[in-house]
């Protein structure tokens, strides 16, 4: 084996970490913009995996906080607590501190209902920790709304440098459909006829991260208007747009035409469970035989989120190896996953 489990592991979080900032760039977070993404970018989805993933980079929790100060009502709330029931991978704690603290403006009380806090006697922890897995040091009184949530952290202080998303990105459809219907169900729904060329209501809600009969209901309440069309396939209702027919939505210059939709929380979800894996104390000194039984159990556990995005087959493989072979192969699939979020410099 050439590569060690930390090694893998830290340059799975960097080029993660450099990606959550892309995207974050691109939505409005004062930071380096990179390349145009002709990938559409999922708000609830991204914040919820930034708040785990932002305790290792300061900058960028703050910057996505001064984001949210003046766009949180972009978020859609609902979707926000639908996809996480399907897809835990964030840290509540994280994101109950800073609902908390938009709950206090007017305009977002609506962030309060995510604003629990924890139960009383539980004894707080850092909030920021190195890619080590060390405590970050705080230097004044720790922020109010963070330590009511058991995490300690210098208070936050807003840079007022964020935008709102600029729609003449690709990436950013989802936002500009919320600046058209709202921050909900038809934004999304949509957003994916407008990238697909049909479906039917199961896989527009599987996708999207709504109820299966709420979305058929807004289907059919959707198609009242002459816009959104449908055709019987056996039982199933299936649902279309007319091809160039909403061409005037294109605001941008690249991609040609609309944005690919990704599932990214599935994605988010796998990444998550490898570098949680390859993170754990001392796996580089354990015997060869634990070292193959944990990554096993790593690729067993992220296997149905690669199966969501479509991923599985790159490391279907993998499964049938032992010992030595299915380390070297993982350490070789990670650099194969790196590359679904991949970003333009």
């Amino acid at each position: 084996m050439t590569t060690s489990f930390q090694h893998s592991r830290d340059r799975l979080l960097g080029r993660f970490l450099d990606f959550l900032w892309h995207q974050w760039a691109a939505l409005g977070v004062a930071g380096h913009r990179g390349g145009d993404d002709d990938r559409i970018i999922d708000p609830e989805s991204l914040l919820l995996v930034t708040t785990r993933f932002g305790r290792y980079d300061p900058r960028l929790l703050d910057e996505v906080i001064d984001w949210l100060s003046s766009n949180g009502k972009r978020i859609n709330l609902q979707r926000l607590r639908r996809i996480h029931d399907e897809w835990p991978v964030a840290d509540l704690r994280v994101l109950a501190a800073i609902s908390g603290g938009l709950a206090t403006q007017s305009i977002m009380r609506k962030w309060s209902t995510l604003a629990d806090p924890l139960p009383a006697g539980l004894e707080p922890e850092p909030l920021f920790i190195s890619s080590g897995g060390s405590a970050l040091p705080i230097f004044h009184q720790p922020d109010p709304d963070f330590l009511r949530h058991g995490l300690l952290r210098d208070p936050v202080e807003l840079r007022r440098m964020s935008r709102s998303p600029d729609p003449s990105r690709a990436a950013n459809l989802l936002t500009s459909l919320r600046a058209l219907f709202g921050a909900n169900a038809r934004a999304e729904i949509f957003g994916w006829l407008l990238t697909h060329e049909s479906g039917h209501p199961a896989a527009i809600a599987r996708d999207t991260g709504y109820f299966s009969k709420s979305v058929q209901h807004t289907l059919n309440e959707m198609e009242d208007s002459g816009h959104i069309h449908s055709r019987r396939n056996g039982r199933e209702k299936i649902f279309w747009v007319k091809p160039g027919a909403w061409d005037v939505l294109i605001t941008w210059s690249q991609p040609a035409g609309f944005p690919r939709w990704v599932d990214w929380m599935p994605v988010f979800s796998a990444i998550t469970t490898f570098i949680d894996a390859l993170g754990q104390p001392g796996l580089d000194a354990a015997p060869e035989q634990v070292q193959s039984i944990q990554l096993r159990q790593a690729l067993d556990t992220a296997m149905p989120a690669l199966s969501r995005a479509g991923l599985a087959e790159s490391m279907t493989s993998s499964r049938k190896l032992t010992g030595t072979q299915l380390i070297n192969a993982i350490h070789a699939d990670l650099i194969q996953l790196e590359r679904t979020f991949a970003v333009s410099p």
